[in-house]
């Protein structure tokens, strides 16, 4: 079985990133956290991965007492949920990405199991192309689905530059809202605007701002611009700021320190 790490990358298909998330914020966290754990090196790698129960806490900030009990409710969530994927011929996969765990009911054993579902694993291993990877470390100061769902929106597009456009209903596709806060200012509001908030004060890798594109009075489409973090405190996309006193070469390899590689 592989284990999971802080250090680990999570590598994902770009159909698989642009699908339509069903899952919540917690399932989508832990599902995220379980590909991390996935052997990617090998060609055959193992379905079922471990994470240790205080990882799972350290990446939800968990600390309460009642946080024990309120993790095995969410791991029984996350197989109640599914992701839909677009397949050829205009057909649509509904697929639940972990189909088992286990675990020891006492609190000090730390090993927790998840089985991905088989239909799942050929975007998430032995890729060769339209795929994107990214240090699971950037997803510890995430806490919403839409900030996680943004944020790999502007990794796997990262290759084109530092900006990249998405139409609004593939963004409201990848985020669910198709149905859910139909007037732009709702979804602006509840969706965009504190997506981007989050993955700028995140401590991610990179710091982002958005744009919207109109076609007259409608908006038709964002356009999100991205550039890497240089420090802790560097969270406005137009006013950088660098580690006082270190080279961008020293600025570098810090945050290669950290995992943010």
């Amino acid at each position: 079985m592989n284990k999971f790490d802080i250090e680990n990358k999570v590598v994902q298909a770009n159909d698989l990133i642009t699908s339509k998330w069903k899952l919540d914020r917690v399932s989508l966290k832990l599902f995220e956290m379980a590909v991390a754990a996935l052997d990617t090196s090998k060609e055959n790698p193992s379905r079922e991965v471990v994470l240790k129960k205080d990882d799972i806490f350290m990446m939800f900030g968990a600390t309460d007492e009642d946080r024990y009990y309120r993790f095995k409710e969410h791991i029984k969530d996350l197989m109640k949920q599914v992701v839909e994927v677009k397949l050829p011929n205009n057909r649509v996969a509904a697929i639940v990405p972990i189909t088992y765990s286990s675990w020891v009911v006492k609190e000090s054993d730390q090993r927790v199991v998840f089985r991905f579902n088989e239909e799942i694993m050929p975007m998430l291993v032995d890729l060769k192309s339209k795929f994107t990877s990214y240090s699971i470390a950037n997803m510890a100061g995430l806490t919403s689905k839409y900030a996680i769902i943004i944020y790999k929106l502007a990794k796997m597009e990262k290759w084109k530059g530092h900006a990249c456009t998405f139409p609004m209903e593939t963004l409201r596709e990848v985020t669910d809202t198709v149905h859910l806060y139909e007037l732009f200012a709702n979804f602006e509001a509840r969706v965009l605007r504190p997506a981007v908030d989050e993955i700028n004060n995140g401590r991610t890798d990179l710091v982002m701002k958005y744009e919207k594109i109109k076609d007259g009075r409608r908006i038709e489409a964002i356009r999100f611009y991205t550039r890497p973090r240089l420090s802790y405190s560097d969270t406005d996309y137009d006013n950088p700021k660098p580690i006082k006193g270190l080279t961008d070469e020293d600025v570098t390899m810090s945050f290669d320190d950290l995992g943010w590689k």
